[in-house]
């Protein structure tokens, strides 16, 4: 074929006419053209072709010149392959044509043709030109003058198919095989990417062999293992079966060399009735129990006057801490909540909260978004069908056409970088979002458009990628997809007023979709569809939304815990309702009640005055915290002044109450003060909800203490008195008559003394639990490394928001990360030095420049999740520049300082750098630095990109330069990539890591100031140091409590055994954290310092009561457990209902595991106190009369 003969529309492109002679030698001035534009082959050689063909040639690659020819080796393949198939003297042993046709002007014409291509020729072609960078999209070159292919012949293929204007203006046919076996594949000699001569050598962003190989980072090291299990869980188990082993052992061998029993068996003690009954009224008399420990008889002395006073002027106590209650609850008045989700989560110190601050003020704030996912309910059909595409058309334009009531629409708000037209990604926009345009043939158009989104460009002409719009497909089976996916991109700014608007739209549109998922929109039936949706304002509404469901759990479990502490305080006869009336303790249950809530109005109080707002999870939280502690110390009191009344009639109720309050208080003083600084010690978590809470709670937990040891002892006084006059509970002022009441051991400290006391204590059984808990302990160690990090935000929203089917579909099928910009300041860009550390798309650019390091760092995604190429606008804008894009830089010969438009006449235009000496060239010399770069940086930013020039950088790169107030250079830029997909919070936190890995070593290399921002980074910088922050927070609270326990007992080997079985307790719970799934976050972090003061309440009250006993070890840890052990039981059962009925993201760590463990572990508690026992026997006894308790 040569030269063109028409074309087969009035204004289309010219065609070839069909001609079989031989080639001929060209004229001169067409040899001129042909050597410059296809190269030296054509100085001496024949042509097949005409000027006329040539010259659409040169039109035609221009178009691709802006994005081809930053790779030498790529644009010097693509114009042989075009030069050879157009011009060659040999393509009729190559090229056959198919199908010829009639012109306009019915000349015949070449309508389609084979192109015989061998292997070698075209994988060296796409080789040269698959990793290609188009900055401005995020994307490739191969997206656009490929289709995206994954091969040479795909490549090829989407080349000649018809398509004009933009492709080619016939067919051309690529066969594997010659039909006619005439013809002879076309091997010519292709350029390589890093090929040896410098002149066709790609820079390293679009050539991965020229890349240096980067060292490997720490996560890449392969994990330690033997046998496929980790090398520490390996070395605990195999010590502690040794030991295990070893012990055993060693008990078998004394087995048969001594027979000797323990004191304990089985089965209960057989005494005499006379035995039992004084040996009970040992065990159970608090006189017995003296204190040879200066400070806990100090303590006991103090706790005694207080209880003594407290009694005898109950009214008097109760008014003084009511009105002091009533004082410290006047902060209500700066009561306030917060609910900016940045404030509750983010510390304004931290890096992160910097850094935002920063990207938002110079570059204005993230995008806001609304996104819709539609789905079949049945989750498994797919979703492309004609029926779904008119029915999402009709939800996008309701959606466009939403109007506020101020007037506000989608159009106002949006984002349109390049016009009028907003960004709407979806997929209705391969028809322009108009459905007039859909025809029968939906289906291979959408099919064409997915494999090909640069032939269907929607308004806002970027590129529709299948992976953004669409979901639930493998591969490019687009006909499969699950999902339709719509995003609506809304203009965020730092300016209040356009935040409001946008805010204001968002609710309409929230409104309207409400109304659509429940089938109230008009023409819209949905009956059969999963909608999910979100909009930038939802998650702050849905974080602050208090359910119905929190509040009746609230007050139901408050009702819950008045019933059952009015019932297990009281002791009733069934068979005399009057004495039934009298022993409740309904009145009695409701003051302890009353109490709690006071003492958490007291700490609002303080706070709210200080200028602490509260937040939900005080709200929520706090109520069950206090009340599961304080309902414990409400037992543990009555308990030992039933007792007490019980072992010595003769006794005043003021006398009873001051002994029961001097033999508990200090045990409850040891318990509230080792909560109160472990809870206290969550104020160091840098999350500021965490933080208020850790302090709230603490505040709360201490004025608890301080009301229940005076108010609370004078409600008990109160109500004794009550008793014993005979008057009616909740109507004291009527007295009855009432048979006399019996004085009886409960049901739990019976079974604790006839049953579980006699077994725990037993030799082999003490044995048997040591060897089960440091089992659970090893296998909690074990399981530590497996703890993951991170917290789910579903887990924080309520469990009927719609926001948490949204979050289920966005992580089945979307498919694209977050994006993430890599912040550069410090960096002259106008100088050569700064142009070179972020280029790379030069020659000289250095090797560890931003955009250099950001394309090696994509390349091991697994590593960096970094999935995309860089945006980089100073290798776009220095191409921009390129003299051999005469469709770019122009300038108006007449004004120079007026830029040429698409439309100007190419003779009354200047090309930039056209005749510059030195030119425009691959190294950088001769390229604008200074004053120069500036006034061609303002006109390129200026420009908007289309189909001549897509290297203008206003809609990729309008806002990602700011410029310094002189306006004279470039205070800082960004580079955008994006990460892979995320979808667990470890690939946000591994993400996180890896960016600002990437950010420190950049800065390190060039000495820039370099740091990553993406919009979710605020929320994860705590977990870069959650786990050593954890193990300071435990280790220092496991300190306080032993300093505390050593300082109120006197006694550094049990406040030891404490620590210890509360380390054990913490242990087992993060082994049931890692089965259960619950991640370690902030939330979790500030439960497990919970743990600790929840621990130690179990422990405390057995601890001092061991240390302050009589007799051998085992009647020591008998009577603790049958006097304590019984009343802190009574804990387990308030926490229990907590774990059924509180905030679901708190139940698994603070009742499921904690308490259920600490139990468990309190048998092993007891075991250690036993042998503990046996050094305070030692100690021997002191002379009574040396204690100032005695003699009382």
């Amino acid at each position: 074929m040569r030269g063109n003969c028409g074309s087969k529309r009035t204004f289309g492109k010219q065609l070839p006419c069909p001609n079989n002679s031989p080639a001929i030698q060209p004229d001169a001035q067409l040899r001129e053209l042909l050597v410059s534009t296809c190269g030296a082959s054509y100085q001496h050689s024949k042509a097949c072709c005409s000027q006329d063909q040539v010259e659409d040639l040169i039109a035609s690659t221009k178009q691709a010149s802006p994005m081809i020819s930053a790779c030498p080796a790529c644009w010097a393949n693509f114009l042989n392959f075009f030069c050879t198939f157009t011009c060659s003297p040999d393509q009729s042993t190559f090229l056959n044509v198919t199908e010829t046709g009639l012109s306009t002007d019915q000349q015949p014409i070449v309508t389609k043709l084979d192109f015989l291509v061998s292997d070698q020729y075209g994988s060296g072609f796409y080789d040269s030109c698959k990793d290609v960078k188009f900055a401005a999209t995020n994307g490739y070159v191969m997206d656009l003058i490929g289709g995206g292919a994954k091969n040479w012949r795909d490549m090829v293929t989407f080349m000649g198919r018809e398509r004009e204007p933009l492709g080619s203006p016939f067919q051309i046919d690529f066969p594997v095989k010659d039909p006619t076996d005439t013809l002879k594949p076309f091997e010519g000699t292709t350029r390589q990417c890093n090929d040896t001569d410098v002149q066709y050598r790609c820079a390293c962003v679009d050539c991965l062999p020229v890349c240096p190989v980067l060292p490997p980072t720490p996560d890449e090291k392969p994990p330690c293992k033997v046998f496929g299990v980790s090398c520490w869980g390996f070395s605990l188990t195999f010590i502690y079966t040794v030991t295990l082993g070893a012990a055993i052992a060693m008990f078998v061998i004394r087995k048969r060399i001594s027979s000797a029993k323990d004191l304990i068996g089985f089965e209960p003690v057989t005494r005499h009735e006379e035995d039992e009954d004084e040996d009970s009224q040992h065990l159970l008399d608090p006189d017995q129990y003296t204190s040879r420990y200066v400070v806990s008889a100090l303590l006991q002395e103090w706790f005694y006057h207080q209880g003594y006073l407290c009694a005898k002027h109950a009214w008097r106590t109760i008014g003084i801490c009511f009105g002091l209650v009533a004082f410290f609850s006047l902060g209500w008045s700066r009561f306030g909540v917060e609910t900016d989700p940045v404030k509750l989560w983010v510390a304004p110190d931290s890096i992160s909260a910097t850094h935002k601050t920063i990207f938002d003020q110079n570059f204005g704030p993230f995008y806001r978004t609304a996104q819709v996912i539609v789905t079949y309910k049945d989750g498994r059909s797919s979703i492309i069908d004609e029926q779904s595409f008119r029915r999402l058309f009709m939800i996008n334009d309701r959606i466009k056409a939403l109007q506020t009531e101020q007037g506000v629409t989608l159009n106002d708000i949006c984002f349109h970088p390049t016009g009028d037209e907003c960004v709407i990604q979806s997929p209705t926009g391969y028809w322009q979002d108009d459905i007039s345009l859909f025809s029968d043939s939906w289906k291979d158009e959408f099919e064409s458009c997915a494999r090909n989104p640069a032939d269907c460009l929607p308004g806002f002409q970027q590129p529709l990628k299948p992976d953004i719009i669409l979901g639930g497909f493998e591969g490019e089976d687009y006909l499969d997809a699950k999902a339709f996916i719509i995003t609506y991109v809304i203009q965020n700014s730092v300016d209040s007023s356009i935040k409001e608007r946008a805010h204001e739209w968002e609710l309409r549109y929230l409104e309207f979709m409400d109304d659509l998922i429940h089938n109230r929109v008009k023409d819209i039936r949905t009956e059969d569809l999963r909608i999910s949706y979100s909009s930038e304002a939802s998650l702050e509404i849905e974080l602050n939304k208090s359910s119905n469901t929190d509040i009746r759990t609230v007050v139901l479990s408050y009702l819950v815990m008045f019933l059952y502490a009015s019932l297990a305080l009281g002791r009733f006869q069934v068979d005399s309702p009057r004495r039934l009336a009298i022993d409740s303790k309904f009145t009695l249950g409701m003051s302890g009640i009353f109490i709690v809530l006071a003492s958490i109005s007291t700490s609002v109080g303080i706070f709210s005055f200080l200028g602490y707002k509260i937040t939900l999870i005080i709200a929520e939280v706090i109520p069950f915290l206090v009340l599961a502690v304080g309902v414990d110390n409400i037992f543990i009191l009555c308990h030992e002044f039933e007792r007490r009344k019980m072992n010595h009639p003769e006794e005043s109720i003021e006398e009873c109450a001051g002994r029961a309050l001097g033999r508990m208080g200090p045990s409850i003083l040891l318990s509230a003060l080792s909560e109160t600084i472990a809870f206290a010690l969550g104020a160091m978590v840098t999350m500021p909800a965490v933080s208020v809470f850790a302090m709230y709670a603490a505040m709360a937990v201490w004025v608890d203490f301080l009301l229940q040891v005076t108010a609370f002892v004078s409600c008990i006084a109160l109500d004794a008195q009550r008793q014993e006059e005979d008057r009616v509970d909740c109507m004291p002022c009527l007295q009855i008559q009432a048979p006399q009441g019996m004085d009886t051991e409960g049901t739990l400290p019976a079974w604790v003394r006839k049953y579980y006391g006699p077994l725990i204590l037993n030799s082999s059984v003490k044995r048997i639990i040591i060897a089960v808990f440091v089992g659970l302990l090893t296998a909690g160690l074990c399981l530590l490394p497996s703890l993951e990090i991170g917290l789910d935000q579903r887990l924080a929203l309520p469990s009927d928001s719609y926001l948490v089917p949204y979050f289920n579909d966005l992580d089945s099928y979307f498919r694209v990360g977050p994006p993430v910009y890599f912040v550069v300041q410090d960096v002259d860009p106008t100088a050569r030095h700064g142009q070179q550390q972020i280029c790379a798309r030069f020659s000289t650019c250095s090797d560890s420049s931003i955009a250099n390091v950001l394309e090696q760092e994509r390349k091991r995604p697994h590593v960096s999740y970094i999935e995309q190429p860089a945006a980089v606008w100073i290798d776009d804008f220095l191409h921009w520049l390129n003299p051999a894009i005469e469709t770019c830089c122009r300038f108006k010969k007449s004004n120079p300082t007026v830029p040429c438009g698409p439309w100007d006449d190419e003779d009354e235009c200047n090309i930039c750098y056209a005749d510059k000496e030195p030119g425009w060239n691959i190294s950088m010399n001769g390229l604008p630095e200074g004053e120069e770069f500036m006034r061609y940086l303002g006109e390129w930013i200026k420009a908007n990109p289309d189909e001549s020039c897509p290297l203008a950088g206003k809609a990729a790169y309008g806002d990602a330069i700011k410029l310094n107030s002189a306006g004279d250079g470039v205070k800082m830029s960004h580079f955008r990539t994006y990460h892979t997909p995320m979808r667990n919070q470890h690939d946000f936190i591994a993400g996180y890591r890896s960016a600002h890995r990437i950010a420190e070593q950049v800065s390190k290399d060039t000495g820039a100031t370099v740091f990553p921002y993406s919009v979710f980074y605020i929320f994860f910088e705590q977990y870069v140091d959650i786990v050593p922050l954890t193990l300071r927070l435990l280790v220092v609270a496991m300190i306080a409590v032993g300093l505390v326990t050593a300082g109120v007992l006197g006694s550094t080997k049990v406040a030891l055994v404490v620590v210890g079985v509360v380390g054990m307790i913490m242990v087992d719970v993060v082994g049931s954290m890692v089965l259960m799934g619950v991640s370690l976050n902030a939330v979790s972090l500030v439960n497990l310092v919970i743990c600790v003061g929840i621990s130690v309440e179990f422990c405390s009250h057995i601890a001092r009561a061991t240390v302050e006993a009589e007799g051998s070890p085992d009647e020591r840890v008998f009577g603790a457990l049958v006097e304590v052990g019984s009343s802190v039981s009574y804990f387990f059962w308030v926490f229990s209902f907590w774990r059924l009925h509180g905030p679901r993201y708190l139940r698994c760590i603070t009742s499921a595991c904690t308490l259920q463990l600490s139990w468990s572990v309190l048998s092993m508690d007891l075991c250690c106190f036993q042998y503990c026992s046996h050094w305070l026997r030692m100690r021997g006894h002191r002379a009574s009369t040396s204690n100032p308790w005695a003699g009382r």
